[in-house]
């Protein structure tokens, strides 16, 4: 099998940023599908750290967990904080440095999940899909 990660070299990511790319890529199969009808893999998350040695700075974490999209800080924290204190995540300084190359690792996804369902659409036979209520007007017998 090919290095799944070879099509990241030199593009200076950190090995915490490419676990957040993994864990996108590991749930490009299983999607959570927002409102809007939108794929979401991991909706990365920026949390400020409370405790520990990396208290006060900020981590960006998946906030979809389990199929579902978590929002509150404070549940990410406790869901991630082993990970967190591993060093699994990428920890930031500041908000802004995390919100720069939260915005990079997403034009990075945003171009797997684009290639994704690219493949899987090919991978389907042609099929023309219409609305119950649609009559193709050049089918119409008068």
């Amino acid at each position: 099998m090919a290095d799944m990660f070879g099509d990241l070299q030199g593009m200076g990511l950190t090995p915490q940023e490419i676990n957040k790319v993994a864990y996108h890529r590991q749930n490009l199969g299983n999607p959570f599908i927002n409102q809007e009808g939108n794929p979401m893999t991991i909706y990365a998350t920026g949390i400020q750290i409370p405790e520990g040695k990396d208290k006060g700075k900020f981590v960006s974490v998946p906030g979809y967990v389990g199929g579902r999209i978590v929002t509150d800080e404070d549940q990410l924290y406790d869901i991630w904080k082993k990970d967190i204190q591993s060093g699994k995540w990428p920890v930031y300084e500041t908000a802004e440095k995390l919100n720069a190359r939260d915005a990079w690792l997403h034009q990075i996804m945003d171009k797997d999940m684009a290639q994704y369902f690219e493949q899987e659409r090919l991978k389907q036979p042609y099929q023309q899909f219409e609305s119950l209520n649609y009559q193709d007007p050049f089918l119409t017998i008068k």
